[in-house]
């Protein structure tokens, strides 16, 4: 098995929900979620990365194309994080993945950076639970290390 694999069906769904609630000008923008094995430490703010969102290029645009379609954006989702977040923390990443999804006036897909550490909108919906982000990086990088403490023992 590869480091990449395609979102399972539950994962696709909840996205297209939020998508359909809250990001109706995002209609008809083909997004690809895709699972990454490979955990990710943001060194800087010392936390773990969640999920990140890119714009596909020319080139990746006519080999998806080649296969399956074409998509606009990418969504990689980091497994280790995905698997130990609640249900509504997924929701939370998910939502806070696609406010970097943007379309200007002259119909071109860009990504955008945050307001600030997270998106205005993204602390308002999660007022009941400002602090969600620290503590699910808090147990993934504890897993993670364990992870790699039992991948050393194991040598």
């Amino acid at each position: 098995m590869g480091r990449y694999y395609e979102a399972d069906a539950a994962t696709k769904n909840m996205f297209d929900r939020i998508r359909e609630e809250r990001f109706e000008g995002l209609d008809g923008v083909k997004i690809k979620l895709i699972m990454d094995l490979k955990p990710k430490i943001d060194k800087l703010r010392g936390a773990m990365v969640f999920a990140s969102v890119r714009l596909t290029n020319e080139v990746e645009k006519y080999l998806v194309e080649q296969n399956s379609g074409n998509y606009d954006y990418f969504i990689f989702i980091n497994t280790l994080v995905w698997d130990l977040a609640s249900e509504k923390d997924k929701k939370r990443i998910l939502s806070h993945e696609l406010r970097h999804c943007f379309i200007d006036d002259k119909g071109n897909y860009k990504t955008i950076r945050h307001d600030i550490e997270d998106f205005y909108a993204e602390i308002r919906l999660n007022e009941d639970d400002p602090m969600w982000g620290q503590s699910l990086s808090t147990i993934a990088i504890a897993k993670f290390d364990q992870m790699r403490g039992e991948e050393k023992a194991n040598k």
